[in-house]
């Protein structure tokens, strides 16, 4: 199933993502549709490899799909992917869906896989790939993205919230306090991080940040928001004119910020939801 993006406001940087095939009625009639699309994503074993892991082996899309095949014709996959899986706290017998350290985990990584399918932006740091410890978080923005056309940074905020109105303001708070030079320095710094489609466009970034200093470098923001009290257009567009009082203010701010949203429907049944395909994978 495919996931298509609905423009709010006709404004090119403010989208929702929904289902292509399924209307709301069929969706709010059985939600499993939309959470079992949501989890082939999450599941992936391409993805997996590509946003949740450093080797040195999937730092591009390219080499992943080649490692993963070479890990299936040995028989050797499912216990690499149970390395993942220990390493950020996925272990069926351990998750506790409640906990918000887990849910901002999950949440970055969706991120990232949806970011790169319906933007013309793509990752260049996966956050949850940095995790040393599934009970620690790691340092700075959610994720870091990457405009290779138009040459332009993005620090990335995800929101896994019930309100979509509080996930906005707390989103905009969070991002005003990683945009700045410490957050940049260690951009450059981590470089060996750095993941691509290909060899050639990670070559390209790690050249280019190492040559910039931060006033060289056209740094914007994106936000992803998964939320469940609202669906519709109509509804999002509300919400949207109560954080930023006019369509007017919105459509400045939307020139340096990407917003995502993701309607999710109902928060505690899709995490229940995500923990029982674990058991089956």
């Amino acid at each position: 199933m495919e996931f298509r993006e609905v423009k709010l406001f006709d404004n090119e940087n403010i989208k929702k993502i929904r289902l292509k095939t399924y209307t709301w009625e069929e969706l709010l009639g059985k939600k499993d549709i939309l959470y079992s699309a949501i989890c082939d994503l999450l599941l992936s074993e391409e993805n997996l490899f590509y946003y949740a892991t450093q080797k040195e082996s999937t730092k591009t899309l390219v080499d992943t799909r080649k490692y993963v095949k070479k890990l299936i014709e040995k028989n050797i996959i499912d216990s690499k992917l149970s390395d993942i899986f220990s390493n950020i706290g996925w272990k069926k017998e351990e998750i506790d869906i409640s906990n918000t350290r887990f849910q901002g985990d999950l949440a970055e990584y969706l991120m990232c896989i949806l970011m790169d399918k319906i933007t013309n932006i793509e990752t260049l740091i996966s956050k949850v790939s940095l995790k040393t410890s599934p009970r620690m978080s790691s340092y700075g923005n959610d994720n870091i993205y990457y405009d290779y056309e138009n040459e332009i940074l993005y620090y990335g905020e995800s929101k896994f919230y019930e309100n979509v109105s509080s996930a906005i303001n707390r989103a905009k708070n969070s991002l005003k306090e990683h945009s700045n030079a410490e957050e940049f320095s260690y951009i450059r710094s981590h470089d060996s991080v750095f993941i691509a489609e290909d060899g050639s466009k990670r070559e390209k970034i790690i050249e280019e940040l190492e040559e910039k200093e931060i006033q060289d470098v056209n740094i914007k923001s994106v936000f992803f928001i998964a939320n469940d009290d609202v669906y519709l257009k109509k509804d999002y567009e509300g919400k949207l004119l109560d954080c930023f009082k006019t369509e007017e203010e919105l459509n400045i701010r939307s020139a340096e910020l990407i917003m995502i949203f993701l309607p999710i429907l109902s928060k505690r049944e899709f995490l229940d939801y995500f923990k029982g395909r674990l058991d089956i994978n």
